[in-house]
């Protein structure tokens, strides 16, 4: 649904610089008026006509140009995070947070990888973990370990509390020998 509104606010932006573009264009003269059709030709019977025309085209060029401005504030806004500090605005894009999450999971050796995905809707922060792991004694104390580490490392990083959710998928585990040490605590490996 977010395409479908995108090229509707993209078409109406192109609408807005087209007219007022044409409207310049009678306006200034610059195509002459055997070319134009005879609905257009009053545009040229006078000063105040030309002048009000221009007006009209510089007024859809604007409107236009701020339309677009917003679209593009808003992209922006949708793809990351942003904080009224006393000194101004903080924006944090979705891709600093993932690798903050990748980060947080990087202590944890019994993950043998792990894909991060981010989405932001309406104030909140949804952070998709999809992990393979080396086999490990007990999966949901270790996947509990892991949401906790990334919440924490993303509180620390980011300075403040944001309302996120942070959900675990497993979507492998492979056999793996591990150190003694480990598997007795297989949330707890490597300090950072």
């Amino acid at each position: 649904m977010k395409v479908v509104h995108f090229f509707i606010h993209i078409f109406s932006v192109l609408v807005y610089l087209t007219i007022g573009s044409l409207l310049l264009i009678m306006a200034l003269h610059i195509v002459s008026i055997e070319e134009m059709y005879a609905a257009v030709r009053e545009v040229y019977s006078g000063f105040w006509k030309a002048t009000q025309t221009f007006g009209i085209g510089v007024l859809f060029i604007i409107t236009g140009l701020a339309f677009a401005k917003l679209l593009i504030m808003r992209a922006r806004s949708e793809d990351s995070l942003v904080y009224e500090s006393t000194m101004g605005r903080i924006t944090v894009s979705l891709d600093a947070v993932e690798d903050i999450a990748r980060k947080a999971i990087k202590k944890f050796l019994v993950v043998k990888e792990c894909k991060v995905k981010t989405h932001l809707q309406d104030a909140e922060l949804e952070i998709l973990l999809r992990l393979t792991l080396w086999s490990s004694l007990n999966i949901p104390d270790l996947i509990r370990d892991v949401q906790e580490e990334v919440r924490q490392k993303l509180v620390r990083v980011l300075g403040m509390e944001y309302p996120l959710e942070i959900k675990a998928e497993v979507v492998k585990v492979e056999e793996h020998r591990v150190d003694d040490d480990i598997t007795s605590q297989p949330s707890k490996a490597v300090s950072s």
